[in-house]
């Protein structure tokens, strides 16, 4: 398989056929050029590919003369915060999230410390496309600097200025975290210590091998399901592979959806900010978070999928929270990303305020069943098969071609949409009821797999 993307979220594909060096030199060249050759910042995360793609991603830069911070293995957020600490020209992070083993990829940072934007995108792929590079003479190469010393310390302190970090502490709070042997692992102890967290962690070791899918949902949570009980653990989390995303597991063993993660942190955030704040998301995350936000007098923007554009509408309208139902979530007065520690620690905040268990946090959750599926379709295939389906189905609903295609009904929606990672067209369908969402989720994919195979 020789799959490999470029868009608003770098570079990425299968490691050593779709992704190869070569194409990591260039990618990283376009980034010294368009930042001309500025100070940069190169993470990674730890599969085994990772290491290789540094080294290519770090020559790349040195020859267009860039000042390169080698930040080792490194959590997304941490990432973002070193960017903005040291008021860099940017970053660029290596891992690919929540992609299966055999996948990685480069995402270029800005110097806002967030995904590039569309515009910023274009510009960098203009670059890239062009092969026409900054260069230096032989004695304007750059240099590799360190890590700067306590990046660590101040992230955390950071966090701890966002939530009641003596509130959680005092309640001791047993929690198990698998950090699928990802970047999240190497701040794990030193976040449990700052938190008064006893941490259980499982799958921390830096191996460079997935132990599963590294996406955060029901299915990869059954590991920390398994122990929930037996060890009388207060809740469990599940992150993927660079910390940008998080799942949950109640004290009860119950494996929620991704998709509630976010609601969960916008209804204790809303309560402390009040009527009247702002909360962004996409356009197909759960309508959990806008019960959640009408219950709590917010105002709530959706927009496109992807991180750089929920980020982007947090700054534009001043609202204090994003995120969106794969797990992920950011606040305004955070680091300008989604943080899987943030995530956690907004959890175990409103445990604390309300002396409420994960359980019981969940319970006050509204619930709907929703159904993800994916369906094989090249991506030059798949915007004329949505194309194709627009008008065709379902002359019922509430139409909208925001971002794909979007129906509305009274109780439930679908929406069909082209990944911008991987050759599949995605679908979700969500309803009150199972029986409904999988009669249409039954009729969605007969019709779409049907015009995809013509």
């Amino acid at each position: 398989m020789r799959f490999l993307r470029l868009g608003n979220l770098g570079m990425r594909g299968v490691a050593g056929t779709g992704l190869t060096p070569h194409n990591v030199i260039a990618y990283a060249s376009a980034v010294g050029t368009y930042s001309n050759g500025g100070r940069i910042a190169v993470g990674m995360d730890t599969r085994i590919s990772s290491k290789m793609y540094r080294d290519a991603a770090v020559s790349g830069l040195l020859g267009c003369g860039a000042e390169v911070i080698d930040a080792g293995i490194c959590p997304a957020p941490l990432l973002h915060h070193l960017v903005r600490r040291e008021r860099l020209s940017g970053a660029i992070l290596i891992g690919a999230g929540h992609h299966q083993a055999g996948w990685n990829a480069l995402a270029p940072l800005s110097s806002r410390g967030s995904y590039f934007s569309n515009l910023q995108t274009q510009e960098l792929l203009g670059i890239y496309h062009s092969g026409i590079y900054r260069s230096v003479p032989w004695n304007g190469v750059g240099k590799i600097h360190p890590r700067p010393e306590g990046l660590a310390d101040s992230y955390l302190e950071l966090l701890c200025t966002l939530v009641d970090a003596e509130r959680i502490a005092a309640r001791r709070f047993k929690v198990i975290a698998d950090f699928c042997n990802g970047s999240g692992s190497v701040l794990a102890d030193a976040f449990a210590k700052r938190f008064g967290l006893e941490l259980i962690p499982i799958n921390q070791i830096l191996s460079g091998v997935l132990p599963h899918d590294p996406e955060p949902r029901p299915r990869t949570a059954m590991q920390v399901q398994s122990l929930i009980k037996v060890l009388n653990a207060d809740i469990g989390f599940v992150y993927n592979s660079d910390m940008s995303r998080a799942s949950i597991v109640t004290d009860s063993g119950e494996t929620l959806s991704e998709e509630y993660s976010f609601p969960l942190v916008a209804d204790h955030v809303l309560r402390l900010a009040g009527a009247g704040a702002g909360v962004v998301s996409n356009c197909c995350t759960t309508r959990t978070l806008d019960d959640i936000v009408r219950r709590r007098g917010g105002i709530l923007c959706k927009g496109k999928v992807g991180q750089a554009h929920t980020i982007d509408r947090m700054f534009e309208t001043g609202a204090v929270l994003a995120g969106d139902g794969s797990g992920s979530i950011a606040l305004a007065r955070g680091v300008p990303g989604f943080d899987g520690f943030l995530l956690t620690a907004l959890v175990l905040e409103s445990m604390a305020f309300d002396g409420e268990t994960s359980s019981g946090l969940a319970a006050r959750l509204p619930r709907y069943c929703i159904i993800k599926r994916a369906v094989p379709c090249s991506s030059s295939h798949a915007y004329s098969v949505l194309r194709n389906l627009r008008g065709h189905i379902f002359p019922d609903a509430v139409f909208s071609e925001e971002d794909g295609l979007r129906f509305d009904w009274q109780d439930g929606w679908a929406h069909l949409r082209a990944s911008m990672t991987e050759p599949i067209v995605r679908m979700i369908v969500e309803w009150k009821t199972r029986e409904k969402a999988e009669e249409y989720a039954a009729k969605v994919s007969s019709v779409l797999e049907r015009v995809a195979a013509s």
